[in-house]
C-alpha cells in the first residue's frame, strides 16, 4: 500500500484530463485528502518485480458479494509456482490469484452479472481531472494501472487515504474493501500493478501518462465474469484475509468456516521500517479481535515507484536491454538505478 502500500504511496497524482469514467456513473470520486504529503508522488510511475509472471490463457472472476477478484490461468512451462500468500494451485493444474476489491455503493453502478472483455489498458495513470455524469473533478489515480473492461468500469487504485502516524495528516492510500465506489473495482495500488503484469502488461517499462496502450493478447482474450454471489475455488467459497468495510458479509458468517477457502494477502512497502504502511485494521480473516497488521503482510521489492525526473534516463537504460525492459532487480536496487538515471549516469553499473 505503500506510499504505495502506504499504499501506494503517498500518492494522489497529477495528470492530463480524462473523459474515461467508470461506467455512466463514474468512479471518479473526489479525493479524501489534498495534503502536500499525498501529492508528493503525484506523477510517480509504478513497476513490478515480484514473484509472479504473466499467466497463459487467463480468465477473471469479479465477485460483488465477496469483494474479490480471482485471476486463473496456467503458468508457463519454464515458471514454477510462486511462494505467495494469495496464490493457490488447483487439482487441474491451473493457478488462481485472488485480490480484495471494492464495488459500487449502489448496485446500479456495478457491471451487471455477465461476461465482458478488457477494452482499455493504461499502465500509468497519474492523478488528474476526470469527467463523468456528475461533472469534472480531480481524482487521485496514483499512477497505478487503469484496466477497463465494461464501458469504462475498471480495476484501478484505491483512492481512499489514511493517517499512518497519528498526527492527523492523511498521508497514505489504502483499499477500503466494500461497497464504496461509483462503479469501478478499486484495488490496493500494488495489487493493480501486479494484476496488470500477470495479465500480460509488462510492468517494467516506462509508459506515457494517462495513455491507452495496445491491450496484450492474453488480456484481450481474457473473459471478465462478474457474479453477484461469492466466488468459489474447488467447491469452497472464496474469501481473502483483508479487512472489509461495514456492511460486507463474509462467506464464513453465512456458510461456516469449513465451507470457505481463505486466500492470503500482501501489501507493498518501500520503507524498511514500515513508515509507509496504513494503521492496523479490523479484522484479519474476519476474526473479531484479531486486527489486520499491515506490517505482517508487507513485501519489499515486489512493487516500487520512480519519479518523473528519472523517466528519460530509465527509458534509455531500458532501451539498451533485452526486450526493452528494466531489470528484474530494479525494485531491490531502486535507489541506485534512479540516482544514475537522474544524473545521466550509467544505470547498468548498479547491477
Amino acid at each position: 500500500m505503500m506510499k504505495l502500500a502506504r499504499l501506494l504511496p503517498l500518492l494522489a497524482l497529477l495528470a492530463p484530463l480524462s473523459t474515461v469514467a467508470c461506467g455512466a456513473a463514474a468512479d471518479d470520486d473526489a479525493p479524501e485528502a489534498t495534503d502536500d504529503d499525498l501529492t508528493a508522488k503525484s506523477d510517480e510511475h509504478w513497476f513490478y518485480t515480484g514473484p509472479l509472471s504473466a499467466l497463459e490463457n487467463p480468465s477473471v472472476v469479479v465477485s460483488l458479494n465477496g469483494h474479490t477478484v480471482r485471476v486463473t490461468g496456467k503458468l508457463p512451462a519454464s515458471v514454477s509456482l510462486a511462494d505467495a500468500p494469495h496464490v493457490k494451485k488447483a487439482a487441474d493444474g491451473t493457478v488462481s490469484v485472488v485480490y480484495p476489491i471494492a464495488t459500487a455503493a449502489k448496485l446500479s453502478g456495478n457491471s451487471r452479472e455477465d461476461t465482458y472483455n478488457f477494452e482499455i489498458a493504461k499502465p500509468y495513470r497519474p492523478s488528474g481531472m476526470a469527467t463523468n455524469s456528475s461533472g469534472t473533478s480531480f481524482v487521485p489515480w496514483g499512477g497505478f494501472p487503469f484496466l477497463g473492461y465494461n464501458n469504462g468500469i475498471a480495476f484501478h487504485g484505491p483512492i481512499t487515504s489514511a493517517d499512518s502516524n497519528g498526527d492527523g495528516t492523511k498521508d497514505v492510500w489504502y483499499l477500503m474493501r466494500g461497497r464504496v465506489s461509483h462503479g469501478c473495482n478499486r484495488m490496493n495500488g500494488e495489487h493493480a500493478v501486479e494484476l496488470a503484469h500477470i495479465l500480460g502488461l509488462t510492468m517494467r517499462k516506462i509508459y506515457p501518462g494517462n495513455t491507452p496502450v495496445t491491450v496484450p493478447s492474453g488480456m484481450k482474450n481474457a473473459p471478465v465474469k462478474v457474479i453477484a454471489d461469492y466466488d468459489r475455488f474447488e467447491g469452497k467459497y472464496i474469501d481473502v484475509d483483508y479487512p472489509t468495510d461495514t456492511g460486507v458479509v463474509r462467506p464464513a458468517k453465512t456458510f461456516g468456516d469449513d465451507k470457505v477457502v481463505m486466500f492470503g494477502s500482501w501489501v507493498g512497502t518501500e520503507s524498511p521500517n514500515g513508515k509507509d504502511l496504513p494503521p492496523d485494521a479490523k479484522w484479519e480473516a474476519g476474526i473479531a479481535g484479531k486486527p489486520y497488521v499491515f506490517a505482517a503482510h508487507a513485501k519489499q521489492n515486489w512493487v516500487c515507484s520512480a519519479p518523473k525526473s528519472s523517466f528519460e534516463g530509465l527509458k534509455k537504460f531500458a532501451a539498451s536491454r533485452p526486450a526493452g525492459v528494466l531489470p528484474d532487480d530494479f525494485c531491490a536496487k531502486r535507489a541506485c538505478y534512479i540516482e544514475k538515471a537522474k544524473a545521466g549516469g550509467d544505470p547498468s553499473t548498479c547491477r
